[in-house]
């Protein structure tokens, strides 16, 4: 069953204008901060439910859109491409612009019980229009490494091939054993020192870029004797990891990764609307905006989950 959140907003778009003589003569929300709700919809949830407004409290006027989609844009920058979705009056993405008889809050927009007051004096729906959204962050991996030097390692950019770039790979080699738990050493400026770092079998590859720390043949993720997809804590030997142990090779044959966990940071989204056609109730009024500058919402930090896909 969906949440209260959707129902609520279409309630309320739905719901009649007070009859009254209103002009509309500011339209203006470029002071405004931008503010956003969201919620899931339990039967498909892929799909997120978003409405981001503003409110102008010297007019008591407020704009907001819906939209409904499955793109990431709270967990994923969009690069050199923008998200891009199409305005209508009765589709599930659309924008409304009101006018109250009264001051309007965000409980307006985010309560789960359709509010009483404020009173929509007056209503203008889009017919037409465009929202464009780009997303701006920081990704962070929390594996002690800077972004920056952590783009290629050894020339790849995956450097384990498991499908999630280094620089938000909290296990850049794939032996599910941390990157920030392998002993890399660092540089005055926080590159990476190669050669500093912990190489427990001295085949010259730092542990945290080495699938067999040991050099026993055996391959780190496979020396995980209880299968918890943690090798770190299986010891033959006390206070020595068998992944550690050269003596124990004993194979497990994990085909599995740890899940992995990022952070993307300082996100920044950048809303326009262009093309706007708003048509009021009775279809007598229109106000067009070719381009309308919805602004920037931060919206802080999002983490993300995910379960790498085993190639091996």
């Amino acid at each position: 069953m969906k949440k209260h959140l959707f129902l609520l907003f279409y309630t309320l778009l739905l719901t009649s204008c007070d009859d009254g003589d209103v002009i509309v003569t500011s339209f203006d929300f470029s002071d405004q901060n931008v503010a956003y709700c969201s919620t899931v919809d339990n039967n498909e949830t892929e799909v997120t439910n978003y409405i981001f407004y503003k409110i102008n409290p010297d007019t008591n006027e407020a704009i907001a859109f819906r939209i409904s989609t499955s793109d990431p844009i709270l967990t994923e920058p969009s690069g050199t491409n923008t998200y891009i979705y199409t305005l209508g009056s009765s589709s599930s993405t659309f924008v409304s612009y009101r006018i109250f008889n009264n001051p309007v809050t965000s409980d307006y927009f985010c309560s789960e019980l359709p509010p009483t007051q404020p009173t929509v004096s007056k209503e203008y729906k889009s017919a037409e229009g465009t929202v464009t959204i780009v997303t701006q962050g920081d990704y962070d991996d929390n594996d002690g490494i800077d972004a920056e030097f952590e783009m290629t390692l050894l020339g790849e950019t995956d450097y384990d091939g498991d499908g999630i770039p280094n620089y938000y790979d909290f296990d850049d080699d794939g032996d599910n054993i941390p990157t920030i738990n392998e002993g890399v050493a660092f540089n005055e400026d926080g590159s990476i020192d190669i050669e500093g770092s912990l190489d427990t079998d001295g085949d010259e590859i730092p542990d945290f870029l080495d699938p067999d720390d040991d050099g026993d043949g055996v391959l780190t993720i496979n020396e995980d004797k209880d299968r918890d997809l943690n090798p770190s804590n299986d010891q033959t030997v006390d206070g020595v990891p068998d992944y550690l142990n050269d003596t124990e090779t004993t194979d497990y044959e994990i085909n599995e990764y740890r899940l992995h966990s990022f952070a993307l940071d300082n996100i920044t989204l950048t809303i326009n609307l262009t093309n706007l056609v708003f048509v009021n109730e009775d279809g007598s009024e229109t106000i067009r905006q070719q381009e309308l500058y919805f602004g920037e919402l931060n919206a802080g930090s999002e983490t993300t989950t995910v379960k790498p896909e085993f190639l091996n």
